[in-house]
């Protein structure tokens, strides 16, 4: 698997619930091929401040401090992975950044967490994934329009 120097630790961003701006809820560190999640103690101390928190997934993640350990078989946290690109974002991101086309392109090529910092931040639920503990950067693509797809379908014979 391909990864930079950078991309061994990402910051995971959660939207709660009625807000219009994520927090940080913790990090992730990549360590000879696991993931481990550790929540930020910043996010911790919200419940003692009467701010909300909560558990990204509270069989797997409960709100406590350190890292917490991986389900047995999993080389990552399972609520983090379904946040993560399916085989088709995959793929996306290996031509992005590796410039391979196709369906048989291998989605192992890369590690997790440059999967998880590279994909866009417009996702359905409530994670993101940033370089930075403390300054979220939403990223947004270019994406093609479905309005022209949408002509063309219309009006097809």
């Amino acid at each position: 698997m391909m990864r930079s120097e950078q991309d061994n630790e990402a910051f995971v961003w959660i939207w709660l619930p009625c807000e219009t701006r994520p927090v940080i809820a913790g990090k992730l560190e990549s360590d000879n091929g696991k993931v481990h999640f550790n929540y930020g103690k910043s996010y911790l101390e919200r419940i003692h401040d009467s701010k909300p928190a909560i558990a990204i997934y509270e069989p797997e993640l409960p709100l406590k401090p350190g890292i917490l350990p991986l389900l047995e078989g999993l080389s990552m946290p399972g609520c983090i992975r379904d946040a993560a690109p399916d085989a088709w974002g995959r793929r996306v991101i290996i031509n992005k950044k590796l410039g391979l086309k196709g369906a048989g392109t291998d989605t192992a090529l890369l590690d997790e967490l440059t999967y998880l910092l590279e994909s866009g931040s417009d996702r359905i639920g409530a994670l993101d994934f940033q370089r930075s503990p403390t300054e979220y950067v939403p990223r947004a693509f270019n994406n093609a329009s479905l309005g022209l797809f949408c002509i063309k379908v219309r009006n097809a014979p």
